[in-house]
């Protein structure tokens, strides 16, 4: 729990503003705004299963063309109530406001007075005023009052189960509601205001032209024990309202779906306040845990994408099991706490760029500069242990060429030779250690990876070796060169005090390297390398001729020698001829090593003249395993 609090407390800046994104968030998600937008992602799959029980009898215009223009006298409706009687229609449900008296009201009265089946009168609330209709004073108790009022949302669109109203200590169900508790037998009791949340529109619904019902032309088993809704279907009566696809809908159509969404059980619930909430901040969570490990941008993008995605599955997953979340508010989470990380961690990563640009630019090569700078949160500057590959270069015959040179000149040497030596180590994505008088350490493999790293430390040397040679050339000088290289593992890091700090390498790894650097000496060879970095290269452009297995001062463990060159035919059979003498050398055959290092010595080879000169001085050597010991360093 301490570390936890410490963390809030290094980061507060970054705690506030995740906790002010996630409360904005969640104003926005229970405001009627964030509301609809959450409404209108499920538009697209608010659908239920079309009920052959519930037909529609349209005023369409088709009727209005036969029958004549709206409105009509009531002796219609009379017709087309005794039709419905006569075909045993289960409930029968008018959405159609009968306020004022009309001509025909005497034969509507006395077709409503005698029907068996259930009918229900479309009453309306306006300007909290009830007006019902004058029908319901018929005394049937098959005629019930309900209201045709609906509710749209600020897009026109109804979506939501209309709350049933008191008045005059009765409780007022609106059309669909009511036919469903007619149907159903639902107990009568107190108004319940239950909310049902969200219904859902059939996919279709069977609909008629009132004039074919009352002209015979609908066969009567087509009605038999169907709910029929009667309403307004034609555009110029002006009962409609937008459909979730933004198309003119009428307004009998909506109390039918409600009705349909009631009777397949079907009421969509919004979550809580407290249920938004903690969805909001755990999505808020899980983007910076995933940003916290995947740290490209790339990598970013794709767990803002596929986090988007789930979002959009698991919302839908919900609304098939009844339940809507705020499905816009979540994304926006996501890509709002993505974007505020991404920004924070650009603004920690420009400062540390910076700190890395001052403390790496004159280490390594200005394209490793570039690729710290992408990624400086990869960096280790307070110390780690690293595989690497450290190389150490010395020049031979600097002393003798610095005495007959006057320190300006002398100098101007030296800085030409590191300006021609520098780019060789850079260019194969070498860090510069250090310059050490007429001496160069560098290594490979930190501060970045670079892969293939004992190769790549190999090509510098002969990289170097190329550059000396032009190096001579063009300063008339006779310079040469002794590199040795080793791979291990080393300490890497800052190493210092606060006034000035140097990242560099520690360990064994580089003791040996410097050994073996002098050593180059006693083999008369300018590239020495290690069995650990010779093992690692596969570059059929280097030779590498095995030239001795040693132990230096210090250590007992034995070290196996390579010197390495570019491959060239007269090389390959001298290396050949060398490495049979020196197998004879190390069985302890000295004699006919001996003949074979002259014979080779004779030819020009320096490491076979050495070989030959420690030969001839060894005394007799009892227990002889193959190695030789440096007792100096």
């Amino acid at each position: 729990m301490r570390k936890y609090i410490i963390y809030v407390k290094r980061h507060t800046a970054e705690v506030f503003g995740l906790l002010l994104i996630a409360f904005v968030l969640f104003l926005f998600a229970v405001s009627t705004r964030g509301e609809h937008f959450t409404q209108q992602f499920f538009d697209g799959v608010r659908t239920t299963s079309t009920r052959e029980d519930i037909i529609i009898v349209g005023i369409d215009d088709k009727s209005l063309q036969e029958i004549g223009a709206w409105p009509w006298k009531r002796n219609i409706f009379s017709e087309l109530t005794k039709k419905l009687n006569e075909y045993e229609a289960r409930a029968v449900i008018y959405d159609v406001l009968f306020l004022e008296p009309r001509e025909g009201d005497n034969d509507f009265k006395n077709a409503l007075s005698k029907i068996q089946t259930p009918v229900i009168l479309a009453s309306k609330i306006e300007k909290n005023s009830y007006l019902q209709s004058f029908f319901t004073q018929i005394p049937n108790p098959n005629i019930i009052s309900a209201l045709s009022n609906v509710y749209p949302d600020v897009d026109g669109k109804v979506r939501k189960y209309p709350l049933p109203v008191v008045e005059n200590e009765a409780c007022l169900y609106g059309l669909g509601e009511q036919s469903f508790r007619v149907i159903t037998f639902a107990k009568k009791g107190g108004c319940v205001e239950k909310e049902y949340g969200y219904f859902r529109y059939p996919v279709s619904i069977t609909t008629y032209s009132l004039v074919d019902i009352i002209n015979g032309k609908i066969n009567s088993q087509k009605l038999k024990n169907k709910v029929v809704l009667i309403g307004s279907t034609s555009l110029d009566l002006e009962d409609h309202f937008v459909g979730m696809s933004g198309e003119k809908i009428p307004g009998v159509q909506v109390h039918a779906s409600i009705l349909t969404s009631l009777l397949n059980k079907e009421g969509d619930r919004v979550l809580g306040d407290a249920e938004t909430a903690l969805l909001i901040i755990l999505f808020i969570v899980t983007t910076l845990l995933l940003f916290h490990f995947i740290k490209s941008l790339f990598g970013q993008t794709v767990v803002i994408v596929f986090t988007i995605i789930s979002i959009v599955l698991i919302a839908y997953v919900l609304f098939l099991n009844h339940i809507i979340i705020p499905v816009v508010v979540l994304i926006l989470s996501v890509i709002l706490s993505g974007g505020f990380s991404t920004i924070i961690r650009y603004i920690k990563e420009r400062k540390k760029s910076e700190h890395i640009s001052t403390l790496f630019s004159k280490y390594v090569h200005k394209d490793v500069l570039r690729e710290l700078m992408k990624s400086p949160e990869s960096l280790n500057l307070t110390g780690e242990k690293r595989y690497l590959t450290v190389l150490f270069s010395d020049l031979r015959g600097f002393t003798t060429l610095s005495e007959s040179l006057s320190p300006e000149d002398l100098t101007k040497i030296l800085n030409g030779y590191f300006s021609a030596m520098t780019p060789a180590i850079l260019e194969e994505h070498g860090t510069i250690d250090k310059y050490i008088g007429d001496a160069i350490m560098a290594f490979w493999n930190a501060p970045l990876d670079v892969e293939d790293h004992e190769m790549h430390a190999v090509l510098s040397a002969l990289r170097m070796q190329e550059a000396l040679l032009k190096f001579n050339k063009e300063n008339n000088s006779s310079l040469a060169v002794g590199i040795g290289i080793h791979s291990g593992s080393a300490v890497v890091g800052n190493v210092g005090s606060q006034e000035r700090v140097n990242y560099t390498v520690l360990g064994d790894t580089v003791n040996l390297a410097s050994r073996v650097e002098s050593l180059t000496k006693k083999y008369g060879v300018e590239i020495l390398v290690t069995e650990e970095v010779k093992n690692k290269v596969d570059d059929k452009g280097i030779l590498f001729r095995k030239l001795d297995v040693i132990t230096v001062k210090g250590k007992s463990e034995p070290t196996v020698l390579y010197e390495a060159m570019i491959t060239e035919k007269n090389r390959i059979e001298i290396v050949k001829d060398y490495e049979i003498a020196f197998l004879e050398y190390q069985s302890g055959d000295f004699e006919e090593a001996k003949i074979l290092f002259k014979a080779l010595g004779d030819r020009g080879d320096i490491p076979s003249k050495k070989m030959y000169e420690r030969i001839s001085e060894m005394k007799e050597v009892d227990n002889w395993d193959g190695i030789w010991h440096f007792d100096d360093k």
